[in-house]
Formats: structure tokens, sequence, C-alpha cells
């Protein structure tokens, strides 16, 4: 399969020792990276790793790699990993070059893929714009930039504006399989303190939360599409005040001796322009989470969010 890279650059008028300071220190990422999180905290560990703190709560949110310092360094969004961005610094004109190459598009659902294309250059044009003004010391001209474009995390299948997150498990279809459709394994990794029910695993079928003070249904999922042990999607119902119904599909494959579980959830484009984008973002930073509870639920390993969603 032939390797599409996508290419995006800008010129900066400041040393390559400042660029890099900007696109690799986590306390100064965070200002370009993802303004829309304020009063996050990025903080990387000596493998590269990069968490986004909110309180207490940690999320996994990228990895970096210096392959050349002051030249060059490979993000990779975790926990797909399936983008990798690699930055590359030159002198220029008194001040740096900057190239960004986007690639991994390829291993995505094709489907889906021209979708994530195109957000993603909308979404590394700004990223570009707002770095520039970080390092100038201007107001950003992009505040409302996001990141889940730039990993390629934002998809319209089926003219559904959608977020899709994927993760690499150990285990077979019919064992992930099991961890994402039985009541009891799901309630294990997603709420723990939370019974979930579900009425029948068929079309038709409802999962739910039962309220016991007034005898109803919260939280229904009704199964639209079964296709055991590869795929299951759920109509969501809202929950009031929200009245958008959502849908989430759970795709499975085989790949490289485990599965690649990927999650969709698709229908935002109802929702007001000024709400859409930010719910975009946030479930793009929490489904990436809620894989990785369900990966280590599977294989055995802590919970990295123990007391669920």
């Amino acid at each position: 399969m032939k390797t599409r890279i996508m290419e995006r650059s800008i010129w900066i008028s400041a040393t390559r020792e400042r660029v890099w300071e900007a696109l690799t220190n986590p306390e100064q990422l965070v200002n370009w990276f993802v303004p829309t999180l304020p009063g996050a905290v990025l903080q990387g560990d000596d493998s590269g790793k990069i968490t986004a703190h909110f309180g207490p709560m940690g999320i996994d949110f990228a990895k970096l790699d210096q392959v050349d310092p002051l030249r060059q360094v490979i993000i990779r969004s975790l926990p797909d990993q399936f983008v990798t961005v690699t930055y590359t610094l030159e002198d220029q004109k008194g001040g740096t070059q900057v190239l960004v190459a986007i690639s991994g598009f390829e291993q995505m659902p094709q489907d889906s893929r021209e979708d994530r294309i195109q957000y993603c250059e909308a979404g590394w044009d700004k990223a570009l714009k707002n770095l520039k003004a970080y390092i100038d010391g201007d107001a950003l001209p992009f505040p409302q930039a996001y990141t889940g474009p730039l990993f390629g995390y934002w998809t319209k299948p089926q003219e559904r504006l959608g977020v899709e997150r994927s993760i690499w498990i150990k285990a077979s279809c019919e064992r992930v399989w099991q961890a994402v459709t039985d009541p009891k394994q799901i309630q294990a990794w997603f709420s723990p303190n939370t019974p979930l029910q579900l009425t029948a695993l068929a079309v038709g079928g409802r999962f739910f939360i039962p309220n016991a003070e007034t005898n109803t249904e919260q939280y229904v999922e009704i199964i639209e599409l079964l296709d055991p042990p590869y795929q299951i999607v759920t109509r969501c119902l809202p929950e009031a005040p929200d009245t958008v119904v959502k849908y989430k599909t759970y795709t499975l494959q085989e790949e490289n001796g485990g599965t690649r579980l990927t999650l969709t959830f698709t229908g935002y484009e109802p929702e007001a322009e000024e709400i859409r984008w930010n719910h975009m973002e946030e479930n793009s930073a929490g489904f990436g989470v809620m894989l990785q509870n369900i990966k280590a639920s599977i294989e055995g390993g802590d919970l990295p969010f123990p007391f669920g969603f």
C-alpha cells in the first residue's frame, strides 16, 4: 500500500532553539497545541510519553521521539499510534522553517480515510498559525483549534460527523467481543460501581442503567446491528436536556495475533456549532482513555481509570 504523506510548513521569526522548545516542552506545548483545554497540565516522562493531567486524572496524550535534537522530532498519538507527525526544523532567512509531515492514514478504514485527511489538513493549518503566534508573543488566531483532527480522530462516515479511536489488544476477537457486549464486563471497565443491564444480545436489545428510585431506564443504548464477533452498532438515546440521538459502533479486526478494536461515535451534526466541536474534542480524548481501560481489563492489567467514567 502506498504511503500517503500530508505536508504543511510555516516560517517563524525565531531561532531553532526557541521553536524546538515550543514543540517539545510540555509546559509550552499546552499553550498552543491544546488551547481548548484550560487548566490542563501536560507532563512528560523519560520515555517521551506526554500525559495530560486534569486535577488527579491523567490521560496519555502522545509520545515524543527526538530523532535529531534541534532538527527533527516525531510525535505519535496515544493509544492509537496510527498517525505519525514529523517536525523538521531548518534555519532560513534569519528564522526557522518548520516542515510538518503527517503519515499513517493508510492504516485507517478506507471509507473514512478521506474525511479524516480533510479535517487533519484544516486542523494543521490552524495549529501551525497558533505555534507561530505563540512564539511571536501574539494572541492565538485560533483559540478554538482542536487536537482531535490533528491526529485523524474526526471523520464523517455516511454524512454523519463522528469521532473514531482505536487500540490494539492482545486477545482474540471473541475475547474482546465479550468485553464490549457482556454487561458485567462492560461495568467492570466503564463504571465499576454502577450496575448495567441488557435485555437481550440481539437487534432491538437494550443496554441500560436502572434507576431504582424512579423504576426507569437511564442511558439507554438500543442494538441496531449485530455481527458477532466483529461489529455491534447501538443507538444511544439522549438524556434530558439533550435531544440528539447518537450512534456507537465497535468494530473488531484480527491484527498481529491480537485484535484491533475501533470505536466510532457519530451523530454530532444536529448540534449547534458552538457546542458540537467541543463535544467532539472531549469525546476524542475520553474515548481514547476508555479504550485503555478496555485493553487493561482484557489483558489483566490495572485500569488506568479505576473509577470509570
